[in-house]
């Protein structure tokens, strides 16, 4: 099986570090568990923005594109030589992948995507994808991370659609400002309007929110495959979602 897995921004750094190299570790570790399932894995992380204003002690995510371009040529080096670092540990390679939404609508460049991706993987390295932000200004001011790994998972026929958030799931409410918003374990895309849920602000290191995880769900979603929304941080939460337990927020189109 394709397993696409995308990590927010918020998950790879921290309040001490630039990059997150605990949670780096444990994700690593889990992706290894699951290839040696049988499984093929393909990353696609956000965070080198926000890894950029780590680096410069930025609490504001600027709102000037060459500041952003600028900053995530700066975060792009340290963020991939992280995953390099804790996937080398565990006898792994990991691959970086650019690419822009503009790449999609574009037949040889997409077909030349699919091939890179499948080499990448037939070699036994491990894709990371990220936006090629730095010198894409459309990416920074219209493209964002769930849109892009939506696109990737459904060029290469993908099975499973994992979007790592710091969020347990999908809530009826915006957790961050209702205190009885209730998680949402199951939704089918068609009932999403009739549910009403109130799908929140994007935090300050990244630019999406559940709004573009849910445009990510209808381009993606067919009758044969399905996308997890979960707490990033959660112990084993790629092991729990695989084994289907009751993890996160499953979005299906209805049966």
């Amino acid at each position: 099986m394709k397993i696409v897995i995308k990590i927010g921004s918020s998950l790879v750094t921290s309040e001490a570090e630039i990059v997150d190299k605990e949670f780096l570790k444990k994700i690593s570790v889990q992706v290894d568990k699951i290839r040696n399932l049988g499984h093929e894995v393909v990353l696609v992380s956000s965070g080198a923005i926000a890894c950029g204003m780590k680096a410069w002690k930025l609490t504001n995510r600027p709102e000037d594109v060459e500041k952003l371009q600028a900053l995530s040529a700066v975060g792009q080096i340290g963020l991939i030589n992280a995953y390099q670092d804790e996937f080398k540990s565990l006898g792994l390679f990991a691959a970086q992948v650019l690419l822009s939404h503009e790449d999609f609508k574009d037949t040889i460049r997409s077909k030349n995507i699919k091939e890179s991706i499948k080499n990448i993987l037939d070699l036994g390295a491990i894709p990371i994808v990220n936006e090629n932000d730095s010198v894409s200004t459309e990416e920074i001011e219209f493209g964002d991370n769930d849109q892009l790994s939506g696109n990737v998972a459904k060029l290469i026929r993908s099975e499973l659609l994992i979007i790592l958030t710091d969020q347990a799931g999908v809530y009826d409410k915006d957790p961050t400002s209702n205190e009885e918003a209730e998680l949402l374990t199951k939704i089918n895309l068609s009932d999403k309007d009739s549910l009403e849920i109130e799908l929140g602000d994007s935090g300050k290191y990244g630019r999406g929110g559940m709004k573009t995880k849910f445009l990510a769900a209808e381009n993606f979603l067919e009758k044969n495959n399905k996308i997890y929304i979960a707490n990033g941080r959660a112990d084993n939460i790629l092991m729990d979602i695989l084994l289907e337990k009751e993890v996160g927020t499953l979005i299906k189109l209805a049966e």
